[in-house]
Order: structure tokens, then sequence, then C-alpha cells
């Protein structure tokens, strides 16, 4: 039924299009809004069809014929409007796969009515979106997740976020079952023979993509009280003790927010409430009701490493930072999604390392930095502030120009402000819009306050794609001076034009002390406060900048030797080496001296990113230099790693075990260890045969070290103990290590898993983007997916097709470039956000064959010396 009326929407599309006529636009007409929703729904998640009526107060703001809103997948039966004292009957008509009119046979006059429908659903079964069910340990379970325009598949709406209201909820379901919302129950009474009603109290005014509920058999725990708010912990049937770590926690974290926001928590109750499985998310900030996938939240004491507790942590408090910023105050539109989300990032990052200071957390803005522009770097990067025009507009939003590019300019301007007038910034914003809608030009004039030149800078950031690059030098002929200039960091071979101009803030370190520019003009100096030419200059203090810094030669050296960056600068600083070599500012031999530098750091997140250093020169070694690379590798971490070995420790700091767990398997592969894939083998084969357990922490990476050299049993051991393993973690590790199996019979072997119905594609998907990492099944992974296309696709969701090029951006030549773009080329439009994940893929594949060769002869050069 669905295929059937997808096929006719599209056909309906192509037709217009054919017809020269205009797509119908995304945005839903002016001439009614809504001002409250009483919505009904009878659901069984055991069957796929749902049912309801929904009651919207409207107001009419122009007498028409024709009403329009939103719905995707819904069958209306009825539908009428009351105004005025007289009842106006409407036939539906769908437009496409988002827009419905509703068309009376006479203007309705202009005023405040109630719109009534009565409809028929479908409840999803592929897709982690709208309204959907999932089967756990026997049991059928029904949930939500309607950001950004799930709510119009789940009943009639006006699906926009600036339609801040109050919701009335009722759900009828099997008697049996429980029923979560946003709000609390009120009420419950029995309705046909083997059902009952529930009835929640009517909300706070929120958007329709904030309205959430859940139905199953769930268990819950309860956490206890902050203030006057409940927290609850909704799990499935049999699980609620696993969330004890969160129990204990998340008190804490509200409490921190509270103190930050200097307001209680705005909403009836919290409930946390446990997804199986998700896709393309984590978690979701739903008001009052926030969901999070079953291995964010879940855990046995055996499962509570310090990589869960981590993420647990960080992912709940950017969810509840969202509750006062995001749907306390809700964006007008979706162009403004970076305020909600790097706000949220932003601020749960802070928390996180105010709750848990032994993790030194102040770090992660490094990653968010790094991972920003990795697609920053790119000449199809969009701005931050991206108008969204379309439904593809939409299915790029969500990437990490929004989250990451984002967190990282509010940070550098809490730097650059001080955390008091920043501070003071956000409770202006939250009072002026309290329990409303606001734009991102209203946060940045609450934060700039009454200094015009930092809201100039703001918008500089967020209103043009792409990264400075701040070139120094010293000029010390008269006072210590450093001279500054700017233009777009572009790697070599980009397309992207160098004609942006930024106003940045740069924040400079010396031996004398720290001076500060706003650097508006192409180029410009400032004095330093040495009293003779400084040793070392830093020009990012902090390393909180959104800006590439290339030193003059012989500065970075310097620097690094004599000025004792701070861990976060070193962060900084590594990440800039390594984007530097890429624009052909550095010589990768110089970049990758200074990964063997920083790989005897003690701080484990240098370490990483020195790793991180060394693997980005991985597509440029010819088989020839493999041995000298594997050396380069063994000189920089070897003695490291095999003071870690792969067991855990008792005593041992979690730093050492995080750091096990990312670096092992690397060195294993990059660096060819005999030893630890030997004993990475045994390991798992005694686990596999019930002889020996693995330490949740670091069995993913036995796993996958384990299949470097893995044979046919190994393969057929994995995959029986995949299908048998009840835990989904476990699944994870088994399926990254299927990806990671060398042989080519036994790596297509494991992508032809993926086109199995015993395999859940959602988890086994995973061994696509395992076999990005190495070249030679990069190529059969590609293959496979030319060939079997059509029945992989059948088992993605609607738009999963679309994200596929990402799972080979890791090519690095322009004859991979032509095939991609040849296969994907004529797909990619018929799914939200694949154009866009298309483009990029292929700019990063062109980008990776012009660094080869730009910097393949530096590579040589110092591999030279390793190759005795």
């Amino acid at each position: 039924m669905k295929r059937l009326t997808r096929l006719v929407l599209l056909s309906l599309l192509a037709t217009q299009v054919l017809a020269g006529q205009e797509p119908l636009p995304m945005r839903l007409p002016d001439n009614i809004r809504p001002l409250a929703y009483d919505v009904a729904l009878t659901l069984d998640p055991a069957q796929p069809r749902h049912s309801g009526t929904v009651t919207i107060e409207v107001d009419v703001l122009h007498p028409s014929k024709t009403l329009r809103l939103n719905a995707t997948g819904i069958a209306v039966r009825s539908a009428l409007l009351e105004l005025g004292g007289k009842t106006y009957r409407a036939s539906a008509r769908v437009l496409d796969d988002d827009l419905m009119d509703l068309r009376f046979s006479q203007p309705v006059p202009a005023g405040i009515g109630q719109l009534k429908l009565a409809f028929d659903g479908h409840i999803q079964d592929k897709d982690v979106y709208g309204l959907f069910r999932q089967h756990e340990a026997g049991d059928w379970y029904a949930f939500t997740q309607f950001e950004s325009t799930g709510a119009r598949m789940a009943f009639p709406s006006f699906d926009e976020p600036g339609w801040k209201v109050p919701w009335s909820l009722s759900l009828t379901v099997p008697d049996n079952l429980m029923a979560v919302a946003n709000t609390p129950a009120i009420k419950e009474s029995p309705a046909k023979p083997g059902w009952k009603r529930v009835d929640f109290q009517t909300s706070k005014p929120m958007p329709s993509y904030l309205v959430a509920f859940g139905v199953g058999p769930f268990d819950v725990l309860d956490g206890g009280k902050v203030g006057n708010t409940a927290l609850r912990y909704i799990t499935p049937r049999g699980r609620a003790a696993d969330a004890r770590f969160a129990a204990k926690v998340t008190p804490g974290i509200v409490a921190k927010l509270e103190a930050y926001f200097g307001m209680p928590y705005p909403y009836e109750k919290l409930d946390s409430l446990v997804l199986p499985l998700t896709e393309g998310f984590g978690a979701m900030e739903n008001a009052g009701l926030i969901t999070y996938q079953s291995g964010l939240l879940l855990a046995k004491p055996y499962e509570e490493t310090t990589s869960f507790q981590r993420d647990y942590v960080a992912v709940a408090s950017h969810e509840l930072a969202h509750q006062w910023f995001g749907n306390y105050v809700t964006m007008a539109w979706w162009d403004d999604l970076w305020l909600n989300e790097a706000f949220a990032s932003w601020m749960g990052d802070k928390i996180t390392t105010e709750i848990m200071p032994q993790w030194q957390w102040d770090s992660s803005l490094q990653y968010s930095r790094a991972k920003a522009m990795r697609t920053d770097r790119l000449a199809s990067a969009r701005r931050v502030h991206q108008p969204i025009l379309t439904n593809q507009d939409m299915g790029g939003a969500f990437d990490s120009i929004t989250y990451d590019k984002g967190q990282t300019i509010l940070a550098m301007f809490e730097t650059w402000l001080g955390d008091a007038q920043f501070r003071a910034g956000v409770g202006r914003y939250m009072k002026r819009h309290a329990w409303s809608n606001a734009k991102g030009s209203d946060f940045i004039q609450a934060m700039a306050g009454d200094q015009p030149e930092v809201a100039a800078a703001f918008r500089s950031f967020i209103s043009q794609p792409g990264i400075p690059k701040v070139s120094v030098s010293l000029d010390c002929s008269a006072a210590p001076t450093l001279r500054v200039s700017q233009q777009r960091f572009l790697p070599k071979g980009s397309m992207g034009t160098q004609d942006a101009l930024w106003h940045i803030p740069l924040n400079i370190r010396t031996p004398a002390g720290q001076t500060r520019l706003l650097l508006k003009q192409d180029q410009d100096s400032v004095k330093l406060p040495d009293t003779r030419c400084p040793s070392w200059v830093q020009a990012n203090a902090g390393g909180t900048g959104y800006y590439r810094v290339a030193y003059a030669p012989g500065l970075l050296h310097k620097l690094m030797t004599l000025g004792k960056p701070s861990d976060n600068e070193m962060l900084a600083d590594l990440d800039d080496a390594q984007a530097l070599t890429e624009s052909g500012d550095l010589p990768l031999a110089d970049a990758l001296s200074l990964a063997a530098y920083a790989a005897k750091h003690p701080r484990r997140e240098v370490v990483e990113a020195a790793a991180t250093l060394l693997k980005s020169a991985a597509p440029l070694v010819s088989p020839d230099q493999q041995r000298a690379y594997a050396a380069l590798w063994q000189q920089a971490f070897g003695e490291r790693t095999r003071k870690l070995g792969w067991l855990v420790k008792s005593g041992e700091s979690d730093a050492d075990n995080l750091l096990r767990a990312s670096l092992l398997t690397q060195l294993a592969d990059y660096g060819q260890d005999a030893l630890l894939r030997k004993e990475a083998g045994l390991l798992t084969r005694q686990w596999l045969a019930g002889k020996a357990t693995l330490d949740v922490s670091v069995r993913g990476s036995i796993l996958k070290t384990a299949a470097l050299e893995g044979d046919r049993p190994l393969f057929d051991a994995l995959q029986a103990r995949v299908l048998q393993a009840v835990d989904r973690n476990e699944r994870e590790d088994i399926y990254s290590a299927l990806g990671n199996l060398r042989e080519p019979a036994l790596a297509e072997a494991a992508r032809g898993l993926l086109l199995n119905k015993q395999h859940d594609i959602r988890e086994a998907r995973r061994m696509l983007r395992t076999q990005n990492d190495n070249p030679e099944l990069r190529k059969g992974a590609l293959r496979f997916v030319m060939q079997a296309y059509k029945p992989l696709t059948q088992r993605l969701s609607k738009d999963g097709p679309g994200n596929l090029p990402r799972d080979f951006n890791q090519f690095c030549g322009q004859d991979e470039a032509r095939a991609v773009e040849t296969f994907f080329g004529p797909l990619a439009t018929r799914y939200n956000g694949g154009p866009n994940t298309l483009r990029q893929s292929l700019e990063a594949i062109r980008l990776c064959a012009v660094y080869r060769d730009t910097q393949q002869q530096s590579l040589a050069a110092y591999l030279a010396t390793f190759s005795s």
C-alpha cells in the first residue's frame, strides 16, 4: 500500500516537472495558524496500522476554500471545521508526500474555530522515524521520533517548529501495555474489551517535532526527584535495573543546568525512554520524555565501562540542555537548527566537565573542532545558518556544521567575551523569548549586548562557509610585532574561492603573556607585550579558535619545543598541521615528525591525535613503502602498546584503558604488529569457544584485530555468534569484526549478510563503514553495492540509500571518484540529503587524489629513513 502510494506521488511530481510546474513549497501558507491540539490515537505495537482523531483549534486568518496542512501516509476519513456556529465539511486531497489540502465547497470565513479530522495511518517498521515499532526480546514496542518532520507521519498537523502551542494527548492501547508521553498520565479508563484509554495532562506550549510517546510492556526505574521534578527511566521489559548509572548521575546534571540557567527544570516531569535501536541519531530531546538508544542508557554491571559512562553523561547533558535551550525557547524555522544543537553540544560539554572533572572533558571541544573542519574544508560545505527551502536542504542539516562548527564558534566567543558576559547574554536571550520562538539573530543580539563588533564577528562565522586560515610571522625589526593575514583555508585541488573575510577573535600567547586582536581585514599587525623578540608564539591560545594557523617557517617547531603548548593547544596544533599538509602550507614530513614527537605525550587525547595524523598518510603509502610505514608506527607507539597489552589490568587508569581500545588495533593494522594480531586471534577463539571472557571495553578492538588474519572457521564462528547474541553492543562489535576480514572471499561473504533477513541491516551496515577504511575492502564493497543495489535498498530505511556514498568517501583517486559519481549520480536525488552527501563524498575523494600527488615525494623522503 505504502509503496504504491509512494510511486503515485513520485509520478505526480515527475508530471509536474515535465509540465514545467514548480514543486510545491515546503512551507505552509499563512492563511491559518494552529492554537492548540487534542490528539486521540488508537494503536497496538503488534499491529502495523493505527487510527485516530485530531481536533485543532485554529485561527483562520483569511477566508478560503482550501486549508493546507502536513500529512504523510495518512488517510483522512472525515474532515470538518466548526467556526462561527456553523459546520463546514471538507474533502482531503493528497498533494505530495508531505502536503494535504482540505477543500471546502464554499469559502470558510476568518475566525477561530475547531478543525476535526479522523484518519488512519501506518506504523513504520524499517524507519526509526515518525511513529514506528520495534521488536525486542519477544515484545513489540511503539515509539516516536518526530524531528524534523515526522509528526505528520502519525497524524495530520501543521508540522512546523514556529507553531508552538499546547497539546492534549490520549492513547488507546491494549490494557496489558504501558503508555508514556511528554506529560504525566492523569487518567486511565476502560475502552473496548482488552483495551484502555490513557489521558495525559495538557502540555506547555511546544512545536510538533517535540511531541513524543511510547507504548509497550515497559519496566520503570524510579529516579527520585530533583526539586519538584520526578525522574523515571522507562526500559524494555526486564531491563530497568540496567539504568542504574543513568539514575545515579542524571540528578546532578539537572541540578547543574538549573544553576547555570538560573531557573528550575521547565516541565512537569523528566522521563528517559529507551529505544532498542536508532538510526542516524542517538537520543532526542522531546520535552519531558527524552529518548535514548539502548546502548547509551542501559548497561549490566560488567558493561558499565568508562566509555559507556562518558557517552551517557555527555549525551544526557546535551539532551537535558535542550529542555531549556530548544524546548523552553525554540527556533522559529529550521535554518536556525544550528542554534539548538550547537548550544546543547557546547552546554553539554561544559556540564560534563563539571560533573566529571577527572575525565578532563575540556578536550572534547578539540574533537568537535577537528570534525567540523574536516567537512568545512570542502568547497561544497554549507554555512552554519543555512536557508532550509526544500526537503533536500533539510536532509543535509543535521551534520557536523550544525553541531560541531556551531559549538566551536560558541566556545570561541565565550573565550573572547569571558564566562560572565557570555552567560549574561544567554540569560537575556532566555528571558526575552520564554515559552516562545526565536531566531539566530536574536541570540547574537543578546550575546553582543552593546558591542556591535561582536555581533558582526559572530555573523561572519555563521553566514558563510569555510575556515579562516590565519598566517602569522614575527617582525622584531623594532618593537616585537606579530603580522597576521587571513584567507579561506582550502586544500590543494579545491574548486572553492578564497575571497571570504571574517572578523576573527585572535588570542595570542607569547612568553610575556596574552594578546588579543579582532582581525577584520585581510592583514593586520599587533604589538606583543614582550620586551625582546619572543622565542615562540602561540596564535591560538587555548585552542578554541575556529581558524587554522599557518606559522612562518620555523615558528611551529619553536612553539612545540620551547612554548610548552597546553593539551588543548597541542590538539589544535596537531589537527592544523595535518590540514596544512593538504593545503600545501606544510610538508608532510614535518607533520609526521610532529606526530612522532606528540606520540610520547603523557595525555591520552594527544597520543590519539598523533595516531590520527599518522593515519592520514595511509592513502599515500605505496605497497613498497608498507614496511617503512609500519616501522614509523612501531617507533611512535610500539613501546607504549606493549606495556598496555590486550588485557585490562587491575588498578590501571581509565585513560590507559581508553588508549588500549583505540591504539592497539591501529598498531596491529598499520604497524603490522604480528604479536598483537596473534594474541587477539587466540583471545577471540577462546571467547568464541566459551573458554574466556573479553572485557567489554576492549572486546571490539580484539575482535577487529583478530579479523585481520581471520579464516573461514573464524567467519563461521562470528556469524553464528552474532545470530545468537541478545546484546546489541556485542552484535555491533561482531559486525565490525566481520567487516574487517581481509581475505577477499570472506570479505564478500560478510557483505552478503547485508541481504540476509536473519541480520538486521541497521546493525549489519556498520560492516560497510568498516570496509571503507581499507582500500581493497572498499573496492569490493563498492562493487557489491553496485551489483546488489535494488535488494539492498529495499532493506534500508526510506532515505537510507542516500547515505551510501559516504561509505566510500575514503577512496583516493580520480578513477574511483568517477566510478562513485557514475553509479550514484542518477540515484542521489531520490533521497533527502542524497545530493549533498554525494557532492561531499566526491569532493573528499578528489581532494585526496591531489593530496597524494602533491605530498608523495615528501612522504617518500621521510619514510626512507625507516627503510632499513
